[in-house]
């Protein structure tokens, strides 16, 4: 929606696409840990609540490579809300020479505005799904039931059948996030009609700052 988009297991080769279809900037989604291409610039982005885990890399914990392993790479860190563990990673950062932005996620006014007083039932594939029942509580919705699924999963068919009982039976709305939605308009076309997504918009504490770090890199 916000720019055309290229779905490549080679990263390679898509950026070689994205160049011959006309980009300027290729936006890497986690790219940082994928050598294939050099980056001009690196942003590292952190939920806040979760850091870097228990700091151990896959199958013991959620990282790809050591976090110092990875700082030398990065040209800036964005923590997006508050916690212990993310106050962490920007201390980390900062030792290693590293500028350090705050952000928050801010759900859509008018979505907040209908759901506010709301009963709902909240759905998220998300790396950290309570973030969806943070954001609903946050905005003075009544969560009656709450369904965390792991990072990028659909719904089973089952899931999603017991999720439309539910709803039916407490007469609650089922709000998921945008990524979500996505996913189950073909996938799940049932529970897509029948769920209503939570814009969120990043907002950074210092966006001039943090925009100005980024275009040094990209502008020589």
């Amino acid at each position: 929606r916000a720019a055309p988009t290229v779905v490549a297991r080679d990263r390679v080769a898509g950026a070689r696409l994205a160049i011959a279809s006309g980009a300027d900037v290729i936006v890497l989604d986690d790219g940082l840990q994928n050598p294939a291409l050099t980056k001009t610039a690196t942003l590292a982005v952190v939920d806040g609540a979760t850091g870097v885990g228990n700091g151990r890399c896959v199958p013991a914990g959620p990282l790809r490579a050591p976090l110092e392993d990875q700082l030398p790479f990065v040209d800036a860190v964005l923590i997006i809300g508050d916690g212990a563990r993310g106050r962490q990673v920007a201390e980390a950062a900062r030792a290693a020479g590293k500028p350090v932005f705050q952000a928050r996620l801010v759900p859509d006014a008018l979505a907040a505005a209908r759901l506010k007083g709301a009963r709902v039932i909240g759905v998220a594939g998300l790396g950290r799904p309570e973030k969806l029942r943070e954001s609903l509580e946050a905005l003075g919705a009544e969560v009656t039931g709450f369904h965390p699924l792991g990072d990028h999963a659909l719904p089973s068919e089952e899931q999603a059948r017991a999720i439309l009982a539910e709803a039916e039976r407490s007469g609650a709305r089922i709000v998921a996030t945008e990524k979500d939605l996505v996913k189950w308009r073909h996938e799940r076309p049932a529970l897509h009609a029948a769920a209503e997504a939570l814009p969120v918009t990043l907002a950074p504490e210092d966006e001039v700052g943090l925009l100005a770090a980024l275009t040094a890199r990209l502008i020589p």
